[in-house]
Order: structure tokens, then sequence, then C-alpha cells
């Protein structure tokens, strides 16, 4: 049976008013931070200190910090060099699901390598792992969830293109990958599992650091408020000058979305959490925001995170905000790294692949295995004409 619209509709006026009215106060509020970032900014150095020095407080979440450029500029992108290259991986899974006749695991990782001025193709790889046993069960039986399979899909992911990188590529190269650089903002993964992800992630980044290869996580259409939480920070040292705490948090986006123009960055930023001890061995990431429109009236900012020691690298860090602009032109209508984009073309697996490897899994088993049986009567149900 279809949906029945016309209850929906009986609330769509309504939704519609305070959408609308959420946006207005949003503008509003962003037009008065803006001002209050004006005079945060003026003073960079004295911002980095009221950040480094602030209390530890849990509901500051992740905070911008500012490092050696100044907040109050835009930054063009420079020209590039003839010959780079592109590393690209983006990832897909299935994840568990109780109600099959069987329960099982899978990462599929696409993975493209560009030469640009090589005059060669792109070489496309696609990885598909079918996950170990004890990988589908968590340690308290459980099934594994989303968050538990998407980790593991992360951590594949960097060391697989790191993996592609050979002495043959031409150089410089740089290695994308869709999303956060600090894969920590999954908030449900801590204790064990989380100190021994960060230190993978660590230690893969070390390597790169070794080898002088560059890597970049690109965050489209990015709703953090890293730059709200930093000036909240800046009022309560201020000791409550300035604006009342704000009910809506503003997006980085939404702040400077009339800052910087089209093709240009922003400054680059440190993220700071001033809520949990940060190990040694954790990655240090820095970020920018990136106009990746060429119309100055409808801006399209982007978050590019990039390792700390990239950040103390003008040049690297050039390269990184050059090649990325330079790869989201190709899709000029809906601006974003084809590349990327390319990637996650290949490692989607549709439904069709999901009972084709089901089926593939069930007939390897005997028919009168424990471990696998019916689909549940819901999900049998569920799929009837």
């Amino acid at each position: 049976m279809p949906l029945n619209y016309a209850s929906v509709d009986n609330n769509a006026s309504k939704y519609a008013t305070q959408a609308q009215n959420w946006l207005k106060e949003c503008k509003k509020i962003a037009g008065e931070l803006n001002n209050l970032y004006n005079e945060a900014a003026a003073d960079p150095v004295r911002l980095q200190q009221i950040i480094d020095f602030a209390p530890n407080n849990k509901n500051s979440g992740r905070i911008a910090k500012p490092l050696h450029e100044d907040p109050l500029q835009s930054f063009p992108a420079p020209t590039l060099p003839d010959r780079y290259t592109l590393v690209i991986a983006d990832g897909s899974q299935i994840v568990p699901n109780r109600h099959r006749s069987l329960q099982f695991g899978l990462i599929n990782i696409g993975i493209l390598v560009v030469s640009f001025g090589s005059g060669q193709p792109p070489e496309v790889n696609l990885v598909s792992e079918l996950l170990e046993y004890n990988e589908v069960l968590r340690e308290d039986g459980n099934l594994a969830t989303e968050d538990d399979i998407a980790l593991i899909r992360d951590l594949r992911e960097r060391t697989l293109i790191r993996d592609q990188v050979t002495s043959l590529l031409q150089r410089p190269v740089l290695t994308v990958t869709d999303g956060p650089l600090d894969i920590f903002y999954r908030s449900d993964i801590q204790g064990k599992k989380e100190r021994e992800a960060q230190s993978k992630v660590f230690q893969l980044d070390q390597q790169l650091q070794k080898e002088n290869i560059l890597s970049a996580g690109y965050i489209d259409k990015p709703g953090s408020s890293m730059l709200h939480n930093m000036l909240d920070i800046f009022v309560e040292v201020q000791g409550g000058a300035g604006p009342e705490p704000y009910k809506n948090r503003i997006s980085d986006r939404l702040l400077l979305g009339k800052r910087i123009k089209p093709g240009e960055r922003s400054a680059v930023f440190e993220v700071v959490s001033k809520h949990r001890g940060d190990p040694v061995d954790r990655l240090r990431v820095t970020f920018f925001y990136l106009n990746v429109s060429t119309v100055p009236e409808h801006p399209w900012l982007a978050r590019v995170e990039i390792p700390y020691w990239i950040s103390q690298e003008p040049d690297l860090v050039g390269l990184i905000h050059a090649a990325l602009f330079a790869d989201a032109q190709v899709l000029d209508s809906h601006p974003y790294p084809y590349s990327l984009h390319r990637a996650h073309e290949l490692a989607v697996v549709k439904q069709a692949e999901y009972e084709e490897i089901e089926n593939m899994l069930l007939s390897k088993f005997s028919e009168d295995s424990e471990l696998t049986g019916y689909r549940s009567n819901k999900d049998y149900l569920k799929g009837l004409k």
C-alpha cells in the first residue's frame, strides 16, 4: 500500500513554516557570530592561547583552533604541477542482519589511481572482503552494528590506499578518502577497540609522512560547528561578554559561506577536543574549508581534513587545495571530486549482489546446519509482492 499522501500533507505546511523559522533564526545567529568571529580572530595568537588553556568541557565537543594563518583571510588556489598522482578510495558495506537466513558482513572498496600529466588512463581496482565470523559477532554476543562494520571499512580503506602507493607512481602523491580523517567521531566506539584503531590510523600516517605521501579527508556539505564552539570558549574566557549561548548550533558552512570566494580556501585550523584526553598515538588533525563553487552567489563549502604535519608546509596545503578544487570541477553543475565519485560508484553494493552473496554462502553449509535457517517471518513477509 502506498503512502497516505493526504495525511502527510496535513503536516507539510507546518513543517515548512518550522523549517523556514529555523533557517531565519540560524541566519540571525550567524550574523551575530560573524561580528564575534571578527573580534576573536583579530588576535589569533591570543585565541590560540584561550583554546589551549581553557578547562576541559564535556559540552564543547570538537573545537577549531587557529594555527599560523590569519583566520580572517581566504586563500586562492596555487598552480598545479604538470604531473601528480591522486589515489582515491571509497567503500560500502553489508551489515549483518538477524532477520536473514545467515548473518554475515562484507566490505567493498573501490580504488582509483589517477596519474595526471602521464597520458595514462586511471587504474581501477575493487576489493571485496567477506568479514571473518569473529568480526560479525561482537564480544558481548551481539551482532556487529553499522558503526562496527564502518570502522573496519575505514581502516581497510586506509591500509589499501597505502598499499597502492609504489615507487613507480609519479610524485607528488595525494591520497584521499571520503569523510573525516579522525575516525572517532563515531560516538559509540570506545574502550579497547577505539584505542587500537587510533593506534593503527596513527601508525599509517607515520608511514605516509616518512615517505612524504599526502593524505586528506573530504567532507561534502559538512554540518560541524567547530568554529561556533571556538567562539563559545572565547566568550566564556572573556568573562561572559558577548551574546547569550544559542539553542541552535551554527554550522561552519553558514558562518564562513560569504567569506570564502569561489576556488579559495579558509585558513587552516586544528581540531581540538576539550572533553577527552588525547593519547600520544592519536592522529593530530587539521582542516580548512574549500569553496568548490565557481558561482559567487552560490558558495559550496567542503571541509578538507589533513594531518597536522602537512598543515605546517604551505606548499603541500596549496597542492591539496588546488588538486581537490580541480577534480571537483569535472562535475561542474554539482562540484564534487570526480575521482571520489567514481570510487563510490565502484564500491556500492546493490541488493541483488547482497542476495547473490548470501546464496553463495548458504551453499557452503550442509542442509542440516544449525547456523543457517529461514529468514525471519517478518523479513519473509516484507519480500512478498
